[in-house]
């Protein structure tokens, strides 16, 4: 099955697709906004396949018993040979670096979790790594984003 052509952005948040929105209006971007859950992409037809599926900022605010989940998710929107690219947490830089457990008996994520490069390897096993790295820091002035506490990966389905 081939990746259908149409690129689709997914956000909770109405604040975050009208700032999204703007942005691909500016530079002419074709992209069709979903406000909603993106585990639950059938409904208007979101759920894929995609050969690229890019996290900017979900996957380190979920409490880690949705980890589940959120690997079948890719495992349905994702098409073979198709790219995930994630941005998270960097652990010893920001976001809360308590295991598990811990973070359930206070019941709390701390604004986030962080990851280390084995971790995110470990629980993206079934993907293939491309690239992970610390982001490049990029000053206020730069047209590019670019953060150190944040890592930057991208992984392949397998074909």
């Amino acid at each position: 099955m081939s990746p259908r052509r149409r690129n689709c952005a997914v956000d909770l948040s109405p604040a975050a697709i009208a700032w999204a929105e703007e942005r691909a209006r500016a530079v002419g971007a074709g992209i069709r906004f979903h406000r909603g859950d993106a585990f639950d992409l059938t409904t208007d037809g979101l759920g894929g396949p995609y050969a690229l599926i890019y996290d900017s900022g979900c996957f380190h605010h979920l409490p880690p018993h949705r980890r589940i989940s959120y690997l079948a998710l890719l495992e349905r929107a994702l098409a073979p040979g198709g790219h995930f690219a994630l941005t998270c947490f960097a652990s010893g830089r920001m976001g809360s670096e308590l295991p598990d457990a811990a973070l359930y008996r206070q019941a709390r994520l701390h604004g986030g979790l962080a990851y280390s490069p084995g971790s995110l390897r470990w629980i993206f096993s079934d993907l293939t790594e491309v690239e992970l790295r610390r982001m490049h820091d990029e000053p206020p002035e730069s047209p590019h984003f670019g953060e150190p506490f944040l890592w930057t990966a991208l992984f392949r389905c397998a074909a």
